[in-house]
């Protein structure tokens, strides 16, 4: 998969959003924010996991896994299944 940034004048922006959504091989199309300067973020991918692991904290997504050990062991077996 290959990933696309265009800029284009805010105007023109959901023509373009729109006529990528029609097009059949386009999987997504998004919008990325705009700092300060008017220039896109780029952020690392260090910066995105940072910002998913704070988004993450005090939630307990764990909770409701009884025993972690065949949990673990449960994931490994899908890794070795043939599809």
């Amino acid at each position: 998969m290959t990933t696309l940034k265009i800029i284009v004048d805010d105007d023109r922006a959901g023509m373009l959003k729109n006529l990528l959504q029609e097009v059949s091989f386009v999987k997504s199309v998004e919008e990325a924010p705009e700092d300060k300067n008017g220039s896109l973020e780029d952020e690392t991918a260090v910066e995105r996991i940072k910002k998913i692991l704070n988004e993450a904290r005090g939630k307990n997504l764990f909770k409701d896994i009884e025993d972690p050990s065949e949990w673990q062991r449960e994931l490994r077996r899908e890794w070795d299944r043939d599809f």
